[in-house]
Parts: C-alpha cells; structure tokens; sequence
C-alpha cells in the first residue's frame, strides 16, 4: 500500500517526450553525459513545479516561451505543457550550438 506522500509524489510527476530529433542528438553523446541528462531529466519530472529548478531558465527572443536546463556543458531546451503535465523536448545540444 503506499503512502500519502508516494501518492502524492506520483500524481504529480511529470511525463517526459522527447522529439526525435532531440532523441537522435542523445544517442550521439557518450554514456556519461547521457547519464547526466536522463538524472537531470528524471529529477525535473519528479517536481511539482519544473520552471522552480534552479538549473532551470526562461529564453527569450526567438525562443521565447520555451525553457533551458543546464546539465554541464550541456543545455536541454524544452518546453512545459501544464494540462497534460508534460516535458516536452526539443533540443539537446552544447551551449555554444544550442541557442
């Protein structure tokens, strides 16, 4: 049986997508970082509220209304779909080729 908080902790958990082409750029990258990045990823989901991470950032211009987590030398840019309670990603590159 699980308690109140596991409940609560699983309501509300975060799902992760992530787009093919950021799927692809993941696979490219060695097993360290990949490790760093699903951690990282795995820990956003797990929070109530993902934009409150401290690795977590806002972008503005071209890329307004999407968001940055820093993992490293590594940027994961993502944006949150709140009814569906998604991460939905979009890149996953280096910083100086991610922006």
């Amino acid at each position: 049986m699980k308690s109140k908080r596991e409940k609560a902790r699983a309501s509300s958990a975060w799902k992760v997508e992530i787009s093919s082409s950021a799927e692809k750029k993941f696979h490219k990258l060695g097993q360290k970082v990949q490790t760093r990045i699903f951690e990282s990823l795995r820990e956003l989901a797990a929070l109530n509220d993902p934009g409150t991470h401290g690795d977590v950032r806002p972008l503005v211009g071209e890329l307004r209304g999407f968001l940055r987590l820093r993992v490293g030398e590594y940027r994961i840019i993502f944006s949150l779909l709140t009814q569906e309670r998604i991460i939905a990603v979009v890149n996953i590159a280096p910083r100086g080729q991610v922006y």
